[in-house]
């Protein structure tokens, strides 16, 4: 019963808004307590431990890479490569919209920072072309979900700390569905803008395409040289995120010229600033996990989910329905590393596989981001284009209906989620 009233006395803070590093940790620290344990030094080694972790280090070079590449004008390149390529069908930046989303989130590995960078782009040129506001903001930030499921994924090197599942497998494992979720927002575009007019003078032709697609090729490069390496056993995951620095390094600042050095030492201070806001999180949750396993709160949840089903497919359903609503109360990182160490052991008890539930967790907090009353991401974009979060929400539902749809395949079809982990020889 404490544990319950701790959890809510979680969301209830985390709601008005106390910081998520404060919230955690103060509820950690009472629960100890509350338990008899009441040596600060057992709470500062249990908060170091949660930080001390190789994979770890992936978080800081990745947030490092992807500033880095934002601040060097990638996307530009990346909108302009996306007009070619599907600017003249009707509907057309609508398209383009969600193909740069697409391309960015192997970039960035960052919903909220693909959601501010591509939203102060698209929805001005958007709603110069005819388009509405919310439509633009709503659609902008659907396709920002894929962001965390595509490699390279800040989301991916958190979930792995409490799990300890392999970082590659799970980056292989999101290619396909972040792919699909692609797909199926580009359908739903394609009906929405059937009446929209084409742009009958929009430049195209093998000379035009060609010089799009060299100017964008070296950062389309930058996933593929992650994916590739993991797979070619060239480097791990970790090492990765130090070749990504390096190459974004390269890039933008001998190649392109675009980042000088008052702007990288910026891009610094303010990747600094972010792992060490998301490493904070990191131990205090780590400390509220290690009380959770003391209350034997994995083992309960798993009884209680036994006791309601011993269906796993209805057991997932349940599992979709309580993330979709703590996604819409508590942020990506501190959810993951409080509820999945509770609901993960389950999921391996009710036969799902590790990965594949990973990306299902992943995906059902994805929409959380766009969900009031707290979506980090409706946030950004009401800031972005100066409409309120209920007017965003409202251009939203059609675009909810096509991410559950998303939501329940990658879930009820696992194949989606394990293909390539299995084909890379990274999976079982």
């Amino acid at each position: 019963m404490s544990v319950i009233i701790l959890i809510l006395v979680l969301v209830v803070l985390l709601v008005i808004g106390v910081p998520i590093a404060f919230s955690i940790g103060l509820l950690a620290i009472a629960g100890l307590t509350m338990a008899g344990i009441t040596n600060p030094a057992i709470a500062a080694q249990r908060m170091f431990s949660g930080m001390n972790g190789y994979a770890l280090l992936a978080l800081p070079l990745f947030i490092l890479a992807g500033n880095i590449l934002v601040a060097g004008g990638v996307i530009q390149r990346l909108i302009v490569f996306a007009d070619v390529v599907v600017g003249r069908i009707r509907g057309g930046l609508a398209h383009v919209n969600v193909l740069s989303n697409l391309m960015m989130a192997g970039v960035s590995g960052s919903a909220t920072a693909d959601t501010a960078a591509l939203g102060a782009v698209m929805i001005p040129t958007m709603k110069a072309r005819g388009y509405t506001v919310e439509f633009a903001s709503a659609l902008t930030i659907s396709g920002a979900i894929m962001a965390p499921i595509l490699p390279p994924s800040l989301i991916m090197v958190i979930y792995a700390i409490p799990t300890k599942l392999s970082i590659g497998a799970m980056f292989f494992a999101g290619i396909v569905p972040a792919i699909m979720i692609a797909v199926l927002l580009m359908a739903y575009v394609g009906f929405a803008c059937r009446n929209h007019p084409i742009l009958a003078d929009q430049p195209f032709g093998p000379a035009v395409l060609f010089k799009a697609t060299l100017k964008a090729l070296p950062v389309l490069a930058a996933p593929l040289l992650i994916v590739g390496g993991v797979r070619g056993g060239l480097f791990t995951a970790t090492e990765a995120a130090a070749v990504l620095c390096g190459y974004a390094l390269v890039l933008c600042l001998i190649a392109y010229r675009s980042v000088g050095p008052r702007k990288l030492a910026e891009v610094f201070r303010e990747s600094a600033l972010t792992s060490a806001t998301i490493m904070i999180i990191v131990a205090t949750s780590n400390l509220f996990a290690w009380y959770l396993a003391m209350e034997n709160v994995p083992n309960a949840a798993r009884d209680l989910f036994q006791s309601l089903t011993d269906n796993p497919y209805i057991f997932l359903l349940i599992v979709n329905i309580f993330l979709l609503v703590v996604g819409a109360f508590v942020d990506t990182v501190p959810a993951i590393l409080i509820f999945v160490p509770i609901l993960q052991p389950t999921a391996v008890q009710f036969g799902v596989d590790p990965i594949h539930f990973a990306i299902i967790v992943i995906v059902n907090l994805m929409i959380g981001l766009n969900t009031p009353p707290v979506g980090t991401n409706l946030f950004v974009i009401s800031s972005i284009s100066g409409k309120s979060m209920g007017q965003i929400s409202k251009a939203l539902l059609p675009f909810y209906a096509v991410k559950i749809v998303a939501l329940l395949v990658i879930t009820y079809v696992p194949a989606i989620s394990l293909w390539l982990p299995r084909i890379a020889g990274l999976h079982n």
